[in-house]
């Protein structure tokens, strides 16, 4: 059975013209049971990193002080204790396997790069990179460990929001925890040349780090990724994402007026569901949002069926108390080709959300989620802008 609760809107925030989930939920239920029978249902054997990783860890006792594995089960508000104290400027890679499933029947599961959180003493919580990530840590204190969907936490400290409830997931991470004597550089250098399937990939990432382009961060929210980077010497920005999510927004502040608009041009070469977007198992799409300083946001998806002009709140818990959706692309027809788009956004505002309009916009968004169905998305994005009587301001550092 479907873990996760299902998408029945509260009253509060109706789904406002979306198809019928129960026909979309059976749709998703086929389509993953034939998944399953043509062996495409994920599996890795428990223990198979650790037989791996322990012969490299006694070819390379020179440069690895030590290596310690940890458990994070699935669920709940805690953070496990990996038990280790990390001194500041420790030199450490994590190195992950496993899953945490949403529905283990249906194959819809969440990897490390999605759910798999850790911080250091009392900095802030960051999110593992991939299955493989080097960090030299800045303050000294204890490893922890947590496994939470995207949305769960309060702050940025790591407190869990108390307000959600959910019906606790499967599965789990087996985390590996390297601490380097050397530098890092030198340590996987060594490390790369002794085990390549297991070290090359975070000695690459360590040299040559996936940035966002100069002026867009990620959401904390969500964590750090590889999702977004520069493209066509920073004239465009490339979007790939493959079982994983992200968001990266560009901080602004602009009125919200009758002449705010937001016009970009992209590119979409693969949309990551087959499916209707609008439920919680097949929400992986791609999208370009506003935040308003309401603390609201509204996007403007690319859906491969839902028909144009389809608007719903986000299915999924936190998120659907602050998020819309507005389908302005459908279908497969237009993949492959730039195209232009123009938003008035107080206007959309009205039509989607309602009530009292904000008075600002504080950002803008871009938005990849390919976490639940585990497929792959790719797009481009150029000449972004928000323009008002005041004038046109490009979205770009």
């Amino acid at each position: 059975m479907l873990r996760w609760p299902l998408p029945i809107r509260p009253l509060l925030m109706p789904v406002r013209n979306a198809p019928s989930v129960l026909s979309t939920t059976l749709r998703f239920m086929g389509a993953r049971l034939l998944h399953r029978l043509r062996g495409g249902a994920s599996s890795q054997a428990a223990g198979e990193l650790q037989a791996q990783l322990n012969p490299v860890v006694e070819q390379l006792s020179k440069f690895i002080l030590r290596c310690d594995w940890v458990e994070v089960k699935s669920g709940g508000d805690i953070w496990t204790d990996s038990e280790l104290d990390l001194a500041p400027g420790a030199r450490i890679s994590l190195l992950a396997e496993g899953l945490v499933y949403v529905s283990r029947a249906f194959d819809v599961a969440i990897t490390p790069k999605v759910g798999l959180w850790f911080r250091v003493g009392d900095a802030p919580l960051e999110k593992i990179v991939d299955t493989g990530f080097s960090v030299v840590t800045t303050n000294g204190g204890r490893l922890c460990f947590t496994s939470k969907p995207p949305g769960e936490f309060a702050d940025q400290v790591g407190r869990f929001e108390k307000a959600l409830s959910r019906t606790p997931l499967a599965g789990g991470y087996r985390v590996a925890v390297i601490q380097w004597r050397e530098s890092l550089d030198e340590s996987l250098a060594e490390a790369a040349l002794a085990a390549p399937s297991l070290f090359a990939p975070l000695l690459d990432r360590l040299r040559n780090p996936v940035l966002p382009p100069k002026g867009w961060n990620y959401l904390w929210r969500l964590g750090q990724g590889e999702i977004y980077r520069p493209h066509n010497d920073g004239h465009e920005l490339c979007c790939h994402t493959r079982g994983d999510v992200g968001i990266v927004q560009f901080p602004l502040r602009r009125p919200l007026t009758a002449d705010t608009s937001l016009s970009w041009e992209w590119l979409v070469e693969q949309l990551p569901s087959a499916l209707p977007e609008h439920i919680p198992p097949t929400h992986d799409y791609l999208s370009i949002a506003v935040e308003f300083d309401n603390g609201l946001d509204l996007t403007w998806m690319w859906s491969c069926a839902l028909p144009v002009d389809t608007i719903f709140q986000c299915p999924l818990p936190w998120w659907d108390q602050r998020e819309t959706h507005w389908v302005v692309r459908s279908g497969t027809q237009q993949l492959g080709e730039w195209l232009s788009e123009r938003r008035s956004l107080l206007a959309d505002y009205e039509r989607a959300i309602g009530g009292v309009p904000p008075k600002n916009i504080v950002a803008v968004w871009l938005i990849a989620n390919t976490a639940f169905q585990r497929g792959e998305g790719r797009c481009f994005y150029r000449d972004i802008t928000i323009s008002d009587a005041e004038g046109v301001v490009p979205v770009r550092a």
